[in-house]
């Protein structure tokens, strides 16, 4: 005979966790949307690159990134990632926005140099105690620069490093995070 033990306390929160997370992927498909629909009605303004990040499965996470070249020397970039990482017992998921200052001699954007300030929001749950379990919104910001590559064939590689600020308050589990963090990053995608 198995026996489920219902606790009403991690269900309530479960399910607001749910809810933000909808409300935040509302956000960031209204803005998809809003990105392609501008990108159609102004070709001019540059091309639109899609990206996956393939090292960080290696890590526990997936990462989708759609940027848009703004004009010759700037483009928006707008992310979604997922993450599981067992052996700090942390999971969730997060969004992040950037705007990409490129600098290349040729102006053609967003192929080359560039440097990049970016924010960020996380939705996560930490367990501790073995079962027990505490969720949080972490805050955080930053700035990154890389290089990345456009060939002919629409294939984008996109090579980066930074430094970011990230702040994470769990009540429950009385764990507080608030400080640097180092990134790299490589990214695959496809220019269209």
């Amino acid at each position: 005979m198995r026996i489920v033990i219902f606790n009403y306390n991690s269900l309530i929160t479960f399910v607001e966790l749910l809810i933000k997370l909808l409300i935040i992927m509302k956000k960031v498909l209204f803005l998809l949307i809003a990105i392609f629909a501008f990108s159609f009605s102004y070709a001019q303004n540059g091309p639109n690159i899609v990206k996956v990040n393939p090292l960080g499965l290696v890590f526990g996470s997936f990462n989708a990134t759609f940027e848009h070249a703004l004009n010759e020397s700037s483009s928006f970039e707008i992310g979604a990632n997922y993450f599981n990482w067992s052996n700090l017992d942390l999971s969730g998921y997060g969004a992040e926005a950037a705007y990409r200052f490129y600098f290349s001699k040729n102006n053609d954007a967003p192929e080359g140099i560039f440097a990049s300030p970016f924010l960020s929001v996380n939705g996560l749950t930490y367990t501790y105690d073995g079962d027990s379990t505490d969720s949080s919104f972490g805050f955080g910001g930053g700035v990154k620069a890389g290089y990345q590559w456009v060939w002919d064939s629409g294939l984008a590689l996109d090579l980066f490093f930074g430094y970011g600020y990230t702040k994470i308050s769990f009540d429950e589990a009385d764990y507080d995070y608030s400080g640097g963090l180092p990134r790299l990053g490589l990214s695959l995608g496809y220019n269209f």
